[in-house]
């Protein structure tokens, strides 16, 4: 008489140079609850110019063990193109009325902008729900991913036994996971191993996109030649930074030792805050407050630092937010949150469709 909702899982799966992190999330009702997850950090070399892994036969590997070892029930599974491999742009188009012509102008402006042919890509756009204030004008975000990586990315789900129902791009999987449905201009920055991505998020659409090849390993670099310790010892030494500080010392700020780092972070910042600026026409438009995810948002009082330098609001995204779950895996899943923001906001999107 009263009949409930079969309890769905959802596994999404965000593969990177650095590992792979894999979420399972299980709706039941409205809500999301964690049924398991994994991780690991394994170097995947992947091509800088398209995104396809060089090693394939590893990452697929890799996966399959992963899923069996997390106990993942699903075998349905969504995945993120890495978002140096995906082209986005926001278009100014003309109101248009009719679907075929609408399409024939944005492929024109497509063709202008898209680095390689299109007869290469897959392409996707979508009329945003705001405008740049010009009359009989509306705005379109134009999405395109070169076929090849999406063929590949396909072929390695197949051979590790999992259906690939969907791909989608960082910057949706990243405001789905912090943003929600918050209007407000938000710069978020995921910061990974070797690249730093930085996405202008406003009314829940991603503006622009920029990136640098500066990431934790920075970070990692200093202390190994500081400390004089090895690679691996560093890293696990920048990871116990919150609980352990440095060099036998509690930190009680951010470490002088990391400025060279943070100074290419801070320009960058500047430099996005500069190209929204003109976006908006107005020279003193400003994000309202950035967003840090990836595993070094976990620096040690790199929010506050960059709150100082920057006069704005500075948060580590917390992905888990909207996640129900054990409280006894609070600790750990606060510690490697930053690292889960992919996966778990991809795995959201299915739930909340």
């Amino acid at each position: 008489m009263w009949p409930f909702s079969k309890p769905k899982n959802f596994l999404a799966v965000d593969i990177g140079t650095h590992g792979i992190k894999l979420v399972e999330l299980q709706k039941r009702g409205k809500r999301a609850h964690l049924f398991t997850y994994a991780y690991t950090d394994k170097e995947l070399s992947q091509d800088q110019a398209d995104g396809h892994f060089l090693n394939a036969e590893a990452v697929i590997d890799l996966l399959k063990k992963m899923v069996q070892k997390s106990k993942a029930v699903s075998r349905q599974a969504v995945a993120s193109l890495p978002a140096s491999a995906v082209f986005s742009s926001i278009v100014n188009i003309p109101l248009i009325s009719k679907k075929e012509e609408k399409d024939a102008f944005i492929k024109r402006e497509a063709e202008k902008l898209v680095t390689i042919p299109l007869t290469e890509t897959v392409l996707d756009w979508k009329i945003v729900a705001w405008n740049n204030g010009k009359e009989k004008n509306e705005m379109a975000l134009l999405t395109a991913a070169p076929k090849k990586l999406i063929a590949s990315y396909s072929e390695i789900f197949k051979l590790a036994g999992l259906n690939l129902l969907s791909l989608d791009t960082e910057a949706n999987a990243l405001i789905s996971a912090l943003i929600g449905k918050d209007p407000a201009p938000t710069l978020l920055i995921d910061m990974g191993a070797t690249q730093t991505d930085f996405f202008l998020v406003e009314k829940g659409i991603p503006l622009f996109f920029h990136s640098i090849q500066m990431g934790g390993r920075g970070f990692t670099d200093i202390i190994k030649n500081t400390l004089g310790v090895s690679s691996e010892e560093a890293e696990q030494i920048k990871r116990d930074l919150p609980n352990h500080g440095l060099g036998g010392k509690t930190l009680s700020g951010f470490p002088a030792i990391f400025e060279p780092v943070l100074s290419s972070l801070v320009e960058t910042i500047k430099y996005s805050f500069e190209i929204y600026s003109k976006q908006k026409e107005n020279s003193t438009a400003r994000p309202e407050k950035i967003i840090l995810t990836g595993g070094s948002a976990l620096i040690p009082f790199l929010d506050t630092r960059l709150a100082e330098l920057l006069n704005l609001k500075v948060y580590i995204g917390d992905p888990w937010a909207r996640i129900i779950y054990d409280q006894s895996l609070k600790p750990t899943l606060d510690q490697i949150g930053p690292r889960f923001s992919i996966p778990i906001g991809l795995a959201l999107k299915k739930i909340e469709e």
